[in-house]
């Protein structure tokens, strides 16, 4: 409570906004303009953060935000799908996963030797693109010891098109993939790089198309991606620090993303659940106890979208150099094309 209580204000900005935004997209909806409250979410935060000064009064909570609301809310949408859908969508998603990992990986790797960007920033945009963007980028820079200016660098590349892919994405899914929400969740999961951004884009494409499913297959899907950080922290450290001492099981333990665990456990829960309340009257309040704790999920979900808004620096953005740019952009479109094709072969 005393946490709160010191960061009242930044609380007071946040959860204003979240209404505010499903308030607006309730009026627009009756005008038949469909545009979701977490897309508003972040473009309020947007302008907020880059027209006005109060950002940094606010920064302890907005980490906190990012870092323990989201994924509160995320372990929550465990108890929205049963374990045998987490199964099946992890199964339908895992050859994906691993194709876009190692194409990701090759082409980053062989476009920062093209343009002979430094081998620090080349690590960190590879693993903030393969698997989970700003996580990735901040566990790889633990490893690599890279500068504060490279790690910044990179998770603003990592930031930049994750943003762009949180607007666009929805609307792309539903057109490649509107007969299948589950497979336009999985498109979302892996095509977009950061958690938070696929949290976005799941919530958006939920609200604006009416499907739950897309948005659990999107979170099973990225959520199977992060727990690849297990892999790829290892193989970071051997790459790059093969004669020196890295403490790569505290890397691991530090940055692997527990929260994955939560959210199969309470999908575990919830099957159980769905066997033993079949008695009509234990039905209701476990029907009504399911309800609240997805929308508990979503406004955990749209107050970290909030303070990823009120994050992004559009300045620090504009000021990146072309050529980590074209890269970023070489890797968003090429990892989000081969998701579209693979897809499309399972319709």
């Amino acid at each position: 409570m005393y946490f709160f209580k010191e960061n009242i204000f930044g609380v007071f900005v946040i959860t204003l906004v979240v209404i505010l935004s499903i308030f607006i997209s309730k009026i627009l909806s009756t005008f038949n303009l469909l545009i979701s409250s977490a897309f508003l979410c972040i473009f309020i935060g947007l302008i907020l953060g880059n027209l006005f000064s109060f950002k940094d009064k606010i920064e302890p909570f907005i980490e906190f935000s990012l870092k323990k609301l989201l994924r509160i809310g995320i372990a929550l949408l465990g108890f929205s799908l049963s374990f045998n859908e987490l199964l099946n969508y992890g199964s339908m998603a895992i050859l994906l996963v691993v194709m876009n990992i190692i194409i990701a990986f090759l082409i980053v790797i062989f476009l920062c030797r093209l343009f002979k960007i430094p081998n620090k920033l080349g690590y960190l945009i590879t693993m903030g693109t393969c698997i989970c963007g700003v996580t990735a980028v901040i566990a790889t820079s633990s490893i690599i010891k890279s500068d504060k200016s490279e790690t910044s660098y990179a998770v603003s590349i990592v930031t930049l098109f994750g943003i762009i892919a949180v607007f666009l994405y929805p609307y792309l899914a539903n057109y490649f993939f509107h007969t299948s929400s589950d497979l336009a969740g999985i498109f979302l999961g892996t095509a977009i790089h950061d958690t938070a951004q696929v949290s976005a884009a799941g919530v958006t494409y939920s609200e604006l198309f009416n499907s739950e499913e897309a948005l659990n297959s999107a979170m099973t899907t990225k959520l199977l991606r992060n727990s690849f950080l297990v892999i790829l922290i290892p193989l970071t450290a051997y790459l790059y620090n093969k004669d020196e001492n890295v403490n790569v099981k505290k890397s691991i333990k530090d940055f692997f993303p527990f929260f994955v665990l939560a959210f199969i456990i309470l999908a575990i829960v919830r099957t159980l659940g769905d066997f033993v309340f079949v008695n009509d009257n234990l039905l209701i309040y476990w029907t009504e106890f399911l309800a609240t704790s997805k929308k508990l999920s979503v406004y955990l979900i749209l107050c970290a979208m909030v303070a990823l808004g009120l994050q992004t620096d559009l300045k620090g953005m504009m000021s990146l150099g072309i050529k980590p740019l074209v890269i970023g952009f070489s890797a968003a479109v090429i990892v989000g094309f081969v998701s579209v094709i693979y897809l499309l072969m399972l319709l």
